[in-house]
């Protein structure tokens, strides 16, 4: 059996070994809502999904629509009732499509939400069979190709974001695609086409726009322009259905959502982190366990400057240039722009972290294939339980909610955090010591 399969297998048989063992001692102390990643993966092909993202912008559509094209719906909407429609005017387009030709959504969803799982699994397989090759690996056959793509699709389906935000029927799960084929495209050396889809990224959710500046740093024009053209082609599109204003109302609806944020627990992000703490001492104003669809956090200073200082020493950190350039920073510092963008939201949910799948993947060939500085198995040890840790879910953490060791609740937002430094290190090729030896699959 090869190395890549040996390797993948056990990962597997670790994560989902864990799984069951918390899936076990939930059942045992009767703690509700501790369906693991499997439970969600059976879900998708077996039980009728959620409307998560599909529901708030029916609402919204459908007020544009009574009021005949003239409300701003974030005003009108998200500011004086908290309609979570958070989504940019362009994302519309879709409902529109839905609604203007009668397409039931239940089956819409449905169908979009797996074809775009596979999507990501196709991305995801192509990545790591063109990287493998490339890292001068053994040879493998097609039957051995075959058998690493299988247990990549065994290792995305109990990767519990991408699998919760199919049972929610989140657009998120169109974006870990898109994501998945832009990391694809970017190390096969299809700029423009990664740059497509960062772009499609960026019309649902703005903050993947940030991939401009940090391809202005590197001069890589034809990333820049494809982004800005996808991006500016559907705010073009956006805005001659629904209007310049609604866009500068967007505005407004950001500024809000930034002020405010959410301390709910599924929220992982800086924002939620600092909310948490206060909701110790004010349960009621920043509620952490209990989900309110029409509610947001009070503004709080000291959160809201918290949040904007990690938020902006992340991006830097994301977007400034290394003076190393071979083929694993140059794959670090792509990644590091994607999980920084996500990590610098003030809200980024669970199933947000989605992208953390690719993300996985690559470090784990970088780090068992690649040439980098630290041989030893430290950076592997700490690569095992980060996944471990973004792979699952513990309800447990739950019972924390009342203390300020409710921080332990963010353990999605350490992992991505852990990540962010392992990307950081390969990126500008730090040495990690001391080196641990026990794990060398």
């Amino acid at each position: 059996m090869k190395p890549i399969i040996k390797q993948l297998l056990f990962l597997f048989l670790l994560n989902l070994s864990l799984a069951f063992l918390i899936q076990g001692i939930t059942n045992h102390y009767g703690i509700k809502n501790n369906k693991m990643a499997l439970d969600h993966a059976l879900w998708v092909f077996t039980d009728e999904i959620g409307n998560d993202s599909w529901r708030p912008m029916g609402l919204a559509y459908d007020h544009w629509v009574e009021s005949q094209g003239q409300s701003l719906l974030y005003t009108d909407l998200l500011l004086p009732i908290k309609v979570k429609f958070l989504y940019p005017p362009t994302a519309l387009l879709i409902t529109q499509f839905i609604e203007t030709n009668h397409i039931n959504l239940l089956a819409f969803s449905t169908s979009t939400t797996i074809i775009f799982l596979f999507l990501m699994i196709a991305g995801v397989i192509a990545a790591v069979l063109y990287s493998y090759k490339a890292y001068k690996a053994p040879l493998l056959s097609t039957k051995e190709e075959i058998t690493v793509g299988i247990l990549l699709t065994f290792l995305l389906f109990t990767f519990y974001p991408i699998v919760k935000a199919a049972t929610l029927g989140q657009m998120q799960v169109w974006l870990n695609a898109f994501f998945a084929i832009a990391i694809l495209c970017y190390i096969t050396g299809y700029d423009a086409l990664a740059g497509i889809m960062l772009g499609l990224m960026a019309s649902i959710k703005p903050h993947y726009a940030l991939f401009i500046i940090w391809g202005l740093f590197r001069a890589n024009k034809r990333l820049v322009i494809a982004i800005t053209i996808t991006g500016l082609l559907g705010v073009l599109l956006g805005m001659r259905e629904f209007g310049f204003a609604m866009y500068m109302d967007y505005l407004r609806g950001l500024s809000f959502v930034t002020q405010h944020g959410e301390s709910f627990y599924t929220n992982q992000s800086f924002n939620a982190l600092a909310g948490r703490l206060f909701s110790v001492r004010y349960p009621d104003a920043f509620n952490n366990l209990n989900w309110r669809g029409y509610y947001y956090p009070p503004f709080n200073k000291s959160i809201f400057l918290f949040t904007q200082v990690t938020s902006i020493a992340v991006l830097i950190v994301s977007i400034i240039k290394t003076k190393k350039q071979n083929t694993e920073t140059r794959i670090a510092d792509f990644l590091l722009m994607g999980l920084g963008a996500t990590l610098a939201s003030p809200i980024a949910w669970e199933h947000h972290y989605g992208i953390l799948f690719p993300i996985f993947v690559c470090v784990w060939q970088i780090l068992w294939f690649g040439n980098h500085t630290f041989k030893g198995g430290a950076a592997k040890v700490i690569f095992l339980v980060l996944y471990l840790i973004a792979a699952n879910v513990f309800p447990f953490t739950k019972f924390l909610a009342g203390s300020y060791l409710n921080v332990l609740q963010s353990y999605l937002f350490f992992a991505a955090l852990g990540m962010f430094v392992l990307l950081m290190v390969i990126k500008h090729q730090f040495t990690l010591k001391p080196s641990v030896n026990a794990v060398v699959l």
